[in-house]
């Protein structure tokens, strides 16, 4: 199957994920075939487990795999990059390893959302952890006392950090949404060509907050719970060195977009 005018392409990025890599992809592919995806471009950041031999093995006989194999880990937003600067759909999805649509339906159904409201550049859905339960991620343009608070646990200051992730009003109903998920992101690809993907000084975090800044900088980005995908929100900020790439990326997000304190 060739690009057209309405396909849809995906890259996800992959690193060190062998353990998980075979079950994710068998779950994902037919979900991706049924919705008519156009291309799946899957990256892998120069894993040392052997994921690469697995992706090899699995895309000699999907021909919609393209596999891009990097030489070194330069982060999350450089390994979408390679397929944002390749795709020539019409919508692209950036999406985690861990990331699924939770019905066949859901990729079609936000195509044709975005057929019918072309002022729309960037489409979040509704992220539900497996259990079912609301991943309370519409959240506010950040501060830096919106984020230095959430590393304090969520009884610190609660009213403030339930403001931020919109707890009372975020998750029920259509609205333009200021910090969406990189774990599933649906783009009007020529806008996300436009703005230069992403900011690669970010290695890892801040990367898509950073991007949905730019996108309604030059257009739209939404959030409707009329779609709705299942993470597994693997949380490796939770790690001492998750926790350091974290506040390297919140310096260059504020750097680059100023120190608004509160």
């Amino acid at each position: 199957m060739t690009d057209k005018c309405t396909d849809v392409s995906v890259s996800i990025v992959t690193y060190n994920n062998a353990d998980i890599l075979k079950e994710r992809l068998t779950i994902l592919l037919p979900i991706f075939k049924a919705s008519g995806v156009s291309k799946i471009f899957i990256i892998d950041n120069a894993s040392t487990d052997g994921t690469d031999l697995i992706l090899k093995d699995f895309s000699i006989n999907e021909t919609l795999i393209n596999l891009m194999l990097l030489p070194s880990n330069k982060g999350f937003g450089h390994g979408h990059n390679q397929a944002i600067n390749k795709t020539c759909s019409k919508y692209h999805i950036v999406m985690n390893l861990d990331t699924t649509p939770i019905s066949c339906s859901v990729i079609s159904h936000m195509t044709q959302y975005m057929e019918k409201f072309n002022n729309i550049d960037l489409l979040s859905p509704l992220v539900r952890f497996p259990n079912g339960n609301i991943q309370y991620l519409t959240r506010n343009e950040p501060t830096v006392f919106d984020l230095g608070i959430r590393f304090l646990g969520p009884n610190i200051f609660r009213k403030r950090q339930e403001k931020f992730i919109h707890l009372n009003d975020g998750y029920n109903h259509k609205q333009r949404i200021f910090n969406a998920t990189g774990s599933f992101m649906f783009f009007r690809t020529q806008t996300l060509k436009n703005i230069g993907g992403f900011d690669e000084r970010y290695f890892l975090y801040m990367e898509d907050t950073d991007l949905t800044k730019k996108i309604n900088q030059n257009g739209k980005a939404i959030f409707s719970p009329d779609f709705e995908v299942i993470h597994e929100w693997q949380r490796g900020n939770h790690s001492i060195g998750g926790a350091k790439l974290m506040l390297r990326s919140m310096v260059k997000y504020f750097n680059k977009w100023g120190w608004k304190l509160w």
